[in-house]
């Protein structure tokens, strides 16, 4: 009697058939965890460049916290979610450890089963087994770092001022290993004009530049135009408080701390230091420095809130610094950032500015023919207008001083 064996293949890609969509559907699962993968390695390098700029641009005191704040925005634009994905920030990046300026992101993914729930289950029915799923992670990580081409200790804040940085008149200026940055897209965003003479490693601007007077530049080849601008360098500083009810001006009583009304300056006088977290506080009025006032103080800060200003005339004298430690360190002069009023630095030639001038929403005008102790003098502001002589370094960190990074590139690791 002949067998017929014509149903056998049927019976075995019934059997097999559970094994080949299994394989399939496992395979597709794969791939979709891979194409997510891709999606994830997307959000963690638009993260890295993201919280590299922020560290660029905040330097040594940005926190953590700040920086994986502006990694969770960018990687948030693309794809990432709370729901699924963690990220952590590393800075310094633990792939190199050795850079100061690199940051690292990692992100993870969960990924819930799909087609694998139903593979498991199958199999666990077979062996009597209570069928749970588990899931996929899937992780990527990228550094980004910053490199500095240079320091500035003159940097206009503008986003349109024309001249935000104004050199003018018979001033004669030499930056010494720090550089002029405008952050003004005007086309004479750094401007020359008369016969002023500059000498500079660098000039840089989110605009232009007019190039009238003498200019040196002892590093560039060129001025260096539409360049990306320079976010202020002190905008995480908390600024001092003042007393709602002002103190009148006595040089006799005055202690850093209080609130004036104005500080009016006729004589000579010496200021005591301040300590910890205190400023002097001049709110309303001005320090008003003319008719040969001579001031002193040594570890000083001066706060200028509620429309508070500096004018100074050619024949008084000022010898002050700033603190070199604190939460002021390094910071000479400083306005309110809702104060428009002008900071007017003028005197005799045997003056000595220590510090910095910070006036992010206000005027630096400097007339004088001095600097601060071994040239440590940087201005934050506005605009700036100069019209003295004298000189300015960059090394002055043991003033307090911490440097203002230019013409920098944000760059992912290969």
């Amino acid at each position: 009697m002949k067998l017929d064996n014509r149903g056998n293949v049927a019976i075995i890609a019934a059997l097999c058939l559970p094994m080949i969509v299994g394989g399939a559907a496992y395979g597709v699962e794969v791939s979709y965890w891979r194409y997510d993968q891709v999606r994830v390695q997307q959000a963690a390098d638009a993260a890295a460049y993201a919280a590299a700029v922020v560290e660029r641009s905040d330097g040594s005191g940005v926190t953590n916290a700040t920086l994986t704040a502006a990694a969770t925005t960018a990687a948030t634009s693309n794809g990432y979610t709370t729901t699924t994905d963690t990220l952590n920030v590393n800075t310094p990046s633990t792939a190199t450890p050795s850079d100061a300026n690199s940051v690292e992101v990692v992100i993870s993914r969960t990924e819930p089963p799909i087609f694998t729930t139903y593979i498991r289950c199958a199999v666990a029915s077979w062996n009597s087994n209570t069928c749970g799923g588990s899931t996929a992670t899937v992780k990527a990580s990228s550094t980004a770092s910053f490199s500095n081409a240079g320091d500035a200790c003159v940097l206009a804040l503008s986003p349109s001022a024309a001249a935000a940085a104004d050199f003018a008149g018979n001033s004669s200026l030499t930056l010494d290993g720090c550089s002029v940055m405008s952050d003004s897209l005007a086309s004479n965003a750094f401007n020359m004009q008369g016969s002023s003479t500059l000498s500079v490693p660098c000039v840089y601007a989110v605009g232009g530049a007019s190039l009238g007077g003498s200019l040196s530049l002892t590093t560039c080849g060129a001025v260096k135009t539409r360049q990306p601008p320079v976010a202020d360098p002190f905008a995480s500083l908390t600024m001092p408080t003042p007393d709602p009810h002002p103190k009148n001006f006595n040089a006799n009583s005055a202690k850093c701390g209080d609130t004036f009304s104005g500080m009016a300056i006729h004589s000579s006088i010496t200021l005591p230091s301040c300590g910890a977290g205190q400023a002097y506080i001049i709110s309303g009025g001005n320090l008003d420095l003319t008719g040969g006032g001579s001031l002193s103080c040594s570890g000083c800060t001066f706060f200028l809130t509620n429309g508070a200003g500096v004018t100074m005339n050619g024949n008084s004298h000022l010898n002050a610094s700033a603190p070199t430690s604190g939460a002021y360190s390094g910071m000479l002069f400083m306005s309110d950032r809702s104060n428009t009023a002008v900071i007017k630095i003028n005197g005799d030639s045997t003056s000595v500015v220590t510090g910095a001038l910070y006036a992010p929403d206000g005027n630096v005008n400097f007339l004088g023919n001095f600097s601060g102790a071994s040239g440590c003098t940087q201005i934050v502001a506005q605009t700036v207008s100069w019209s003295g002589n004298t000189t300015f370094a960059d090394n002055c960190s043991a003033y307090g001083l911490s440097p203002v990074h230019v013409g920098s590139v944000v760059k992912l690791s290969a």
